[in-house]
């Protein structure tokens, strides 16, 4: 008899009687990283340690701890520069100045460069929160950040995107992308209870904030389209995300992941980032009013008005003496 692993352990767990085992559902990227930590020097490890824990929420002050997938794309960024710093004969993150950090950012450029302030200051924030450095060596250190304006997609490739989708659930995603300007973690948050069709509204939730969209007649369509296929194809699922494929309609834990995002875009020959961007600065051309792009999309006042200095550049350019 055939029949999918998945769905025998989802109906045997809401029924009660399937018994977990701890060691098997532990994390897998939790897995990684406890073996990377035990790679590394004793001090170090022991550090690094203390700073997963605190930003898993479970150091001196609560909070909403980060995912184990969530670190272990921090650890990604963080592993050359310790691999660095460990061929120079460091033996503890006490040793760090801050001209060690701004070396390590220096070696890369743009967005990588970011990247590794962003996850540096994360890591020495907090062990100075955990009392495992006296002193914090990325404090007062200002990344100068990346001067470069969004790209433009022509207007007929991005008319002819909706015409590559295969289904309902392509088609939705391609229109939040490329008329919302959502982007993969937007809508891999998303809940069914975040769409009502009967108001016509779509509510997007952010961190600190939610953004709400009013339903187009396109947008209202496609909505309503893979509300009726997902619940053809999956009647009795529990999960409660918007977009799920059908991994995750017996996985009660997890809406689709990114890579199922991008291969959505692939045969339209460009990326869901240079399509989401290529819409807010079409809009940008259209209405040169910084406001207007905040409430359309609900972007930041220092994003709006990167967009509208990449749309207009004669707004914002300086007279000549």
């Amino acid at each position: 008899m055939k029949f999918s692993g998945r769905r025998v352990t989802q109906f045997l767990e809401t029924r009660g009687l399937l018994i977990p085992d701890s060691e098997f559902r532990r994390d897998a990227q939790h897995k990684r990283l406890e073996a990377e930590l035990a790679a590394l020097p004793a001090t170090i490890a022991q550090e690094l340690s203390v700073w997963i824990k605190a930003v898993r929420g479970e150091g001196k002050w609560e909070h909403a701890g980060r995912t184990y997938p969530s670190i272990a794309r921090y650890w990604h960024v963080l592993d050359p520069i310790l691999t660095g710093w460990l061929a120079d004969g460091i033996e503890s993150l006490r040793e760090i100045t801050q001209d060690d950090v701004k070396r390590a950012i220096a070696t890369r450029k743009g967005t990588p460069a970011r990247s590794i302030h962003i996850v540096l200051r994360n890591v020495f924030r907090a062990l100075r929160q955990e009392g495992v450095i006296l002193h914090d060596p990325t404090r007062g250190l200002v990344f100068a950040g990346i001067n470069k304006h969004p790209p433009s997609v022509p207007s007929d490739r991005l008319a002819g995107v909706l015409n590559h989708a295969r289904n309902d659930f392509q088609r939705f995603v391609m229109v939040l992308v490329c008329v919302h300007a959502l982007s993969g973690t937007d809508m891999c948050h998303l809940l069914l209870t975040d769409l009502t069709l009967s108001r016509e509204r779509l509510i997007v939730r952010r961190p600190g904030k939610r953004h709400i969209i009013y339903l187009d007649e396109l947008t209202y369509r496609c909505a309503s389209a893979w509300l009726r296929e997902r619940h053809r194809r999956w009647p009795v699922t529990t999960n409660p995300h918007l977009l799920i494929n059908r991994w995750a309609a017996v996985d009660t834990t997890h809406s689709p992941i990114g890579t199922t995002f991008t291969t959505v875009f692939g045969p339209t020959g460009l990326t869901m980032p240079t399509l989401r961007q290529g819409r807010i600065r079409d809009e940008a051309f259209e209405v040169d009013d910084p406001l207007h792009l905040m409430r359309l999309f609900g972007i930041s006042s220092q994003t709006a008005m990167r967009y509208i200095t990449a749309a207009h550049p004669e707004r914002t350019s300086k007279l000549p003496r």
